[in-house]
């Protein structure tokens, strides 16, 4: 009983810290200026791997010659539009890029549908002939236009596996959950690994702690959340600590962390869960730590 109204408590003070800042109650806190920009494109191309951060969990990823997209969300705000209005957390920190920015994409890489990683304006303008799109189950009905301006949509469940662009990409379950809104619980929700010939990558964008990666092995990167770890989303996103050792159980060589020092949260410190990673994953090496780095090799 007492967890549950410390969540309901928790609950409360997020979305009346929200609604105090969109009826103009609260001063919204200044956006901060990202420390980089996307690489020159010819470096990109010629990156056997290349990753760069552009906040929450949009990544780009050069894996062999393949450029990925994860999650793209390049909106100001983490909520839907009601009534010609973005609702939503703010950004805490300015993109450091636009769309038009972008290389050819040549796979866009959904993990679930939640409004701040499924962002539809984002994937409609991101809709092309050349790219394909890899969403989880019972997700397509949410592509713009059903996904129809995407070149091909492989619509995966757990433990599926579909190559694309010379890539292995295999689903796997991970503890979040998939739903839009509030009732529609049927959509699934994926962990990917991402396997080139002599390379393998783990996105997990959004998950608590589980052991549904303890039997991978030899993961060269790991990309995965890092905050939002406070009551009342402790049940569905790990901490950094527990992030960290599910990291090392996979056996990954480095950590890319996502999904933290993007969009406010009251609950959270903007540093906090970056510097929680540091002193649990030392002494391996963490790239792309900070919205617009950038990582080549």
């Amino acid at each position: 009983m007492g967890r549950s109204i410390e969540r309901i408590r928790a609950l409360s003070r997020h979305w009346g810290w929200m609604i105090a800042e969109h009826v103009g109650m609260r001063q919204p806190e200044p956006v901060l200026v990202p420390t980089g920009s996307l690489p020159e494109r010819e470096a990109w191309d010629a990156a056997q791997f290349g990753a760069f951060w552009f906040g929450q969990a949009t990544t780009l990823l050069r894996v062999n010659g393949t450029t990925i997209l994860t999650d793209p969300h390049f909106g100001d705000r983490a909520g839907t539009t009601v009534y010609g209005r973005q609702t939503g957390r703010k950004r805490s920190t300015a993109l450091p890029g636009s769309i038009e920015d972008l290389p050819q994409i040549d796979v866009v890489l959904l993990s679930h549908a939640h409004m701040d990683h499924w962002h539809k304006a984002s994937l409609e303008r991101l809709a092309n002939s050349h790219s394909s799109v890899v969403i989880p189950k019972n997700t397509r009905r949410l592509l713009p236009h059903r996904g129809r301006h995407f070149g091909h949509i492989m619509e995966l469940d757990w433990e599926h596996t579909e190559s694309v662009s010379d890539l292995g990409i295999h689903a796997l379950p991970c503890k979040h959950w998939g739903a839009r809104f509030l009732l529609d619980v049927h959509r699934g929700y994926n962990a990917y690994v991402i396997e080139a010939d002599n390379r393998k990558l783990v996105f997990a964008a959004d998950t608590a702690e589980t052991d549904s990666f303890d039997h991978l092995s030899g993961i060269d990167t790991v990309i995965m959340g890092i905050g939002n770890y406070y009551v009342p989303w402790d049940t569905m996103h790990a901490t950094p600590e527990q992030a960290s050792a599910m990291a090392e159980r996979m056996g990954a060589r480095r950590f890319m962390p996502v999904h933290h020092s993007t969009f406010r949260d009251p609950s959270e410190p903007m540093n906090e869960p970056i510097e929680r990673l540091k002193l649990a994953w030392q002494p391996k090496p963490i790239i792309c730590e900070r919205i617009g780095d950038v990582h080549l090799e």
